[in-house]
């Protein structure tokens, strides 16, 4: 007796998830950097990849979802594989937007242009505007 919905939102997440770790890879292809040049290549491949591990792990485990909600295994009663399914998602979002702002806004990004060029390049003798 399950409705459309679930089985609709678990193959969206799925393709979701699927095109995220896709346009990770792509981004590791053509990065100008690698996990050997500097302090920031090994971090952003760590934090990234260790990231996109779990995305993939999410995944597995969304399909796995997916098979035992289309062969009637949850119930109101007994859905706690589902559930746990979902709060490890939860978690890798909440992940994913702490690496976002520390990885790319302000490591890589603009706010880190922005406190560069507020130093002037030296971070010893500020000068204020």
């Amino acid at each position: 007796d399950y409705d459309v919905g679930p089985f609709i939102g678990l193959v969206v997440t799925i393709l979701c998830g699927t095109v995220f770790f896709l346009v990770q890879l792509r981004e590791y292809y053509w990065n100008s950097y690698t996990i050997a040049d500097s302090v920031y290549g090994s971090v952003f491949y760590l934090l990234t990849g260790f990231h996109g591990m779990h995305v993939v792990v999410g995944t597995l485990w969304l399909m796995v979802s997916l098979v035992r909600l289309w062969r009637g295994e949850f119930s109101s009663q007994r859905h706690f594989g589902f559930e746990a399914c979902i709060w490890y998602w939860h978690f890798v979002d909440v992940v994913w937007v702490a690496l976002w702002c520390l990885v790319y806004v302000w490591f890589g990004g603009w706010l880190y242009m922005w406190w560069f060029k507020m130093w002037d390049g030296d971070v010893y003798t500020f000068k204020y505007p």
